[in-house]
């Protein structure tokens, strides 16, 4: 059976985040949705280090051998049941440029055979937060598949750039108040350092303002007023840090809990 390109992959998923954007984004906490599962870019970085220790063989893709971009193909085969292009060149015209920040998941380029300022990509690793990538070396201390760190003088001078080959949700939160008070969890992680917006929309058949308060683990960073009856969503903007978020809705004067929806920023 024909493989899916990395292209068509990319595709695939930015379609279905598009479409899932469409409907209600967040499922009931503790529903069957994702159960067990992390976002594609931390699978990715989960099925990358399952590979830890396996030696470098040339042209590898294999536990038995991997070179680096046969790591990659590698695990992002496993983590979306596609493989991505075979070569480190091919991988580099692949995805979106990442200027800043670095996430999970985006694949770091090196020069490790010119002399001087760094020219063409001959090395492929992948982002695994904390400054930290996962790669197959081929020559070094240390060869096989290794981690890292982007701050070693040796792959800080020979780094080319970043690429994105793996999509992440779109940076919008929709939080639809009824009449029903309700507790949900958003299925898919934001990534940090990056602006989003969260849309509060009121379904709801009865007046009176609310209380809108965003905590970030626990701790009370935003605290705003919504009126009823406004035309359109409250809207409001945010560039997380990692860890896990919660908006909460409540009536200003009874201090009843209208909805509470809980969402996860990654690296």
């Amino acid at each position: 059976m024909r493989r899916a390109s990395l292209p068509a992959v990319a595709l695939i998923l930015l379609s279905a985040l598009a479409l899932a954007g469409q409907a209600r984004p967040a499922s009931v906490a503790g529903g069957p949705s994702r159960a067990g599962r992390g976002s594609i870019p931390r699978e990715m970085i989960r099925a990358a280090l399952s590979y830890l220790g396996v030696p470098y063989v040339s042209g590898g893709v294999s536990r038995t051998g991997l070179d680096c971009s046969g790591l990659v193909f590698r695990a992002l085969e496993d983590a979306t049941g596609a493989g991505a292009s075979r070569g480190v060149e091919a991988l580099f015209h692949e995805g979106a440029t990442v200027i800043y920040p670095i996430h999970l998941g985006d694949l770091l380029f090196f020069d490790t055979e010119s002399q001087g300022q760094p020219r063409c990509a001959s090395h492929v690793g992948i982002y695994a937060g904390s400054g930290r990538f996962v790669h197959a070396a081929s020559e070094g201390s240390r060869t096989g598949v290794i981690v890292s760190r982007i701050s070693d003088p040796y792959y800080r001078d020979r780094f080319l750039g970043a690429r994105r080959v793996v999509p992440w949700r779109a940076p919008v939160l929709d939080v639809v108040l009824t009449d029903t008070a309700a507790h949900l969890a958003s299925d898919d992680p934001f990534p940090s350092r990056e602006r989003m917006t969260i849309q509060v929309f009121n379904r709801m058949t009865g007046g009176g303002p609310m209380d809108l308060t965003i905590l970030k683990d626990g701790n009370r960073i935003l605290q705003t007023r919504i009126a009823p009856g406004a035309f359109g969503p409250a809207v409001i903007p945010l560039t997380p840090a990692v860890g896990v978020w919660e908006v909460l809705v409540t009536r200003l004067f009874k201090g009843r809990e209208l909805e509470r929806v809980t969402f996860t920023v990654e690296e």
